[in-house]
């Protein structure tokens, strides 16, 4: 599935509760990941799958090539959730909140996605445009919600107006 990864040993602070007890390091080196991460392991299957069944396919559709490379902004990062109210957006989240599922390694905040012509197709210039590159990204959107637990797109809200957030958590929200 062109993903590289080796495992990690199990990692996490039970005061702040993150941690990830089966994490794999993906490689972005040779592989499809613009730059290293860590993530529980069926985070990294599920994001394997999501490559060969959602986004190569519908690269391939648009653009007659696929994906070579995912940019991804971050995976695990222990922090709680993030809201749009304003007091929350100044603290940089939300305090005393539930954790955020990159605090577990069950999420991945994805910027663009690199043709094998080189060619990017960003979240932040791409998703609102007309064309080809916006339709993909809304393609690939629209089908991550039967891939991930909860999709969250620039339509959900200003918080994630450059990324596509993608999480395997307990909880379910399609924010296409």
């Amino acid at each position: 599935m062109r993903v590289r990864f080796e495992p990690v040993a199990a990692f996490g602070d039970s005061e702040e509760g993150c941690g990830i007890d089966n994490p794999v390091k993906v490689s972005g080196t040779g592989g499809v990941w613009n730059r290293p991460g860590v993530v529980a392991c069926p985070m990294a299957r599920t994001i394997g799958r999501f490559e060969s069944e959602v986004v190569q396919p519908a690269a391939r559709a648009r653009f007659g090539q696929g994906v070579k490379r995912v940019h991804h902004a971050g995976t695990y990062d222990c922090r709680v959730r993030r809201t749009s109210t304003k007091v929350a957006a100044a603290l940089g989240g939300s305090r005393g909140g539930r954790l955020s599922e990159h605090s577990k390694g069950r999420a991945i905040d994805i910027m663009a996605f690199e043709l094998d012509d080189g060619t990017m197709v960003s979240v932040k210039k791409d998703w609102r445009g007309q064309g080809a590159k916006s339709a993909f990204l809304q393609e690939v959107a629209r089908a991550s919600c039967s891939v991930f637990n909860v999709t969250l797109t620039p339509n959900h809200d200003r918080l994630h107006h450059d990324h596509l957030h993608l999480d395997i958590g307990p909880h379910t929200l399609c924010g296409y």
